[in-house]
């Protein structure tokens, strides 16, 4: 009678092991499917001014003077880390094969980020307000002299 009664009570010991290990399942599966947001870049808006762009990207890391008197300043921002199916895909697996052990080992040693930088360009008037704002900036990209984007002449 005991030895059934130890059986049954390992049985769910087991079960109980297993269903608390799913729930811990998909968490960093779920985490790289997603991805995680970086700065909020889209409140940089024309008319601002330097000092409230400043706190918002940061120190410029380089400028320069257009011969119009526009003032460029290029911004360096966390742009977040971007969703990864297929990473998502991989710990899935490795979850299925582990049993969910996979995600306890990552709960002490998380796995390193991947978070991606991006460049802005900002474009400054003579009064340092905002003239332009340039996102995903590029080094060989070409910016208008007149600080202005497409479509936004003066009037």
């Amino acid at each position: 009678m005991d030895q059934a009664k130890n059986n049954s009570l390992s049985g769910f010991t087991s079960c109980l092991l297993f269903l608390s290990l799913l729930l811990l399942n998909g968490c960093m599966a779920a985490s790289l499917y997603n991805g995680k947001p970086g700065l909020d870049v889209g409140i940089v808006k024309e008319q601002m001014s330097r000092t409230e762009v400043e706190r918002i990207l940061g120190s410029p890391i380089r400028e320069w003077n257009t011969p119009s008197g526009v003032v460029y300043r290029v911004y360096d921002y966390d742009a977040g880390v971007p969703p990864s199916t297929g990473d998502a895909a991989a710990i899935v697996f490795l979850d299925a094969i582990s049993l969910g052990l996979s995600e306890l080992i990552w709960a002490f040693t998380p796995l390193p980020e991947f978070r991606k930088r991006d460049q802005m360009a900002v474009s400054y008037d003579g009064n340092d307000r905002v003239l332009g704002v340039f996102d995903h900036f590029g080094d060989f990209d070409v910016l208008p002299a007149d600080g202005r984007p497409d479509g936004n002449k003066r009037r």
